[in-house]
């Protein structure tokens, strides 16, 4: 053999094959620069639980005798059936959750802004989040679990539903992909079933609410109440005991969004709520097919306990980032089942 024979270089075919097995593991991990994989898991409940008598049905607003109901946004009371049961987030999204999966930290609630009470500030619900972002969080999360994707959503077509005249709002159109095993905001209806827990009391915890069972501002909710501890900020989500049905924080911390559009009911006193023309009883019910807003469900660590109320119900904004109390959390169809 010549002197100009090949003579393979090791460390280059080395290097190569390790560059090599680098890239499957990111492609089989997900790798994207010094972004851990999705790890943690959403604690999902199963609702109604197990045992539960078909056809899942509950009443679905307030009575006239409700203490602060809203007669506008709340009535009339009907009948609400649900054909099918769900898995509901045990929690609101946290912001460690948030973070792990898009990368960002948004809240308000960090830093400086985290009360002395709090031991493990990734346990606080995530907030300033839009309702947008929300949705692409719950198709981001789908797509770790390899599931299919439960929103369809395009970004150049506006939505001709949406019918706010907010110039900052994009108006994606946004629909369900039926058929799939994705993760999804619940409706107003799956979420008030499951925050009432089989309950018709103005609470999951009777006909009144103290600020050892929920994170409101501390003001009374029945006149021979007591005032309770204000404390002007987010709690951690499991800090608050459940309800009969294993889930946290469904009265209180952070208004939780709902799939439904709403109208702005203050700006349009006869605006045309979707419980007055919904039918009676009501199957699956999605709310509305046109709107200016979504639904906000649970109340809030700012508001009273009126707000708090299984049956209230309010609207924010789909476009809005700053809302430090709104939060949501995540919907899945039981397992080998499908939206």
């Amino acid at each position: 053999m010549s002197e100009h024979s090949y003579r393979p270089n090791w460390n280059i075919a080395l290097f190569g094959i390790a560059t090599l097995i680098l890239a499957i593991v990111c492609s089989l991990t997900a790798c994207n620069g010094d972004k851990e994989p999705y790890i943690s898991g959403i604690e999902m409940v199963q609702i109604p639980p197990d045992g539960t008598p078909k056809p899942y049905s509950f009443v679905m607003g307030s009575p006239i005798s409700e203490v602060s109901r809203e007669a506008v946004r709340e009535s009339p009371m009907r009948t609400v059936i649900l054909t099918k049961g769900f898995l509901l987030g045990k929690y609101p999204i946290t912001q460690g959750q948030y973070r792990e999966i898009t990368g960002k930290s948004p809240s308000y609630h960090q830093g400086d802004a985290v009360p002395d009470y709090v031991t493990n500030p990734d346990m606080l619900p995530v907030e300033y989040v839009s309702w947008y972002e929300m949705v692409e969080f719950c198709n981001r999360l789908s797509e770790l679990e390899g599931r299919t994707k439960a929103y369809v959503i395009n970004k150049e077509d506006s939505d001709s539903n949406n019918i706010t005249t907010s110039r900052s709002d994009p108006k994606w159109h946004i629909t369900l992909r039926a058929g799939s095993n994705g993760y999804r905001l619940p409706t107003e209806a799956q979420w008030e079933y499951a925050c009432r827990a089989g309950t018709t009391t103005p609470f999951n915890t009777g006909a009144t609410i103290t600020t050892a069972q929920a994170n409101f501002n501390g003001t009374k909710y029945l006149p021979n109440d007591t005032n309770g501890v204000r404390r002007g900020a987010t709690t951690e989500v499991d800090f608050f005991p459940p309800n009969a049905w294993g889930l946290y924080d469904m009265h209180g911390n952070v208004y939780e969004a709902c799939w439904d559009f709403m109208y702005n009911a203050w700006s349009e006193p006869d605006y045309i709520n979707y419980f007055t023309d919904a039918p009676n009883p009501d199957y699956d019910p999605t709310g509305l097919t046109q709107g200016e807003r979504r639904v906000g469900r649970g109340g809030c660590y700012s508001m009273g306990p009126d707000r708090c109320r299984s049956a209230w119900r309010e609207r924010f904004g789909a476009e809005t980032k700053d809302y430090d109390n709104l939060g949501f959390r995540v919907a899945l169809p039981l397992n080998g089942q499908t939206w």
